[in-house]
């Protein structure tokens, strides 16, 4: 099956390859937060002190990082942060200077107080070669004729757990001639085909600016804890 993936990004530096006007790089980083509109506008003024890492091979996903320097914007924006997250979907809880999530070597740094938050890509998979791509309305178009997928929300009916809740991530797999989202996981993946559904929360804590003692931490979330 041909499969391929188109992340449209503003403003973005890229690590690997660069074609214009589209950021088609393995891995790329915007100074912004680009995380999609229809989030909580109480998020909107967060941009500025975000960043984006789009990553576009392996586990192929965004990553919204906010670093924040005063308690109050931090605990202002937390229970809306928390909106975002999937439900059933862990929380992982660092530490300041402490080692980062070793996948990311120097993309990610625990130096600040932070959150990071992991999401879908919001690209498309499956359709014809990336050389032969049209615009969004085209993409659009062949996600109609179940051609395409488009790799982010609304997620199919089957996939949602009884409980409401996503896999982690999903693959385009083919069934009866139209391109289908079923579950995927790191131990099966081949290079290049899973997509995050799931949206997960990362914490780095300093115990000031992010104090846990301060926050409410929701009851349905298991709690990875990497802080020692």
């Amino acid at each position: 099956m041909n499969r391929n993936r188109m992340t449209v990004v503003a403003g973005c530096v890229a690590v690997a390859l660069v074609a214009a006007p589209f950021c088609l790089a393995l891995v790329t980083t915007d100074t912004q937060g680009r995380w999609p509109k229809d989030w909580p506008a109480e998020l909107e003024p967060l941009r500025g002190q975000s960043r984006t890492i789009g990553v576009a091979t392996g586990i192929q996903q965004n990553i919204y990082e906010i670093t924040f320097s005063d308690r109050e914007t931090f605990e202002d924006a937390w229970p809306v942060i928390l909106e975002v997250k999937t439900k059933g979907a862990p929380l992982t809880l660092y530490r300041v200077e402490t080692d980062p999530p070793k996948a990311w070597g120097p993309l990610l740094s625990n130096e600040a107080p932070a959150v990071r938050i992991y999401a879908p890509s919001d690209g498309y998979a499956g359709g014809p070669s990336s050389g032969s791509m049209g615009d969004r309305q085209d993409m659009e178009r062949l996600v109609a004729e179940g051609k395409m997928l488009r790799c982010g929300p609304p997620w199919p009916e089957e996939i949602v757990s009884p409980a409401g809740e996503l896999p982690e991530y999903v693959v385009a797999t083919e069934v009866d001639g139209t391109l289908r989202w079923i579950e995927g996981r790191v131990e099966d993946r081949s290079p290049g085909f899973l997509e995050r559904a799931r949206v997960d929360i990362e914490l780095v804590v300093d115990g000031d600016i992010i104090d846990l003692n301060r926050i409410p931490l929701p009851a349905d979330t298991p709690v990875v804890d990497k802080r020692f």
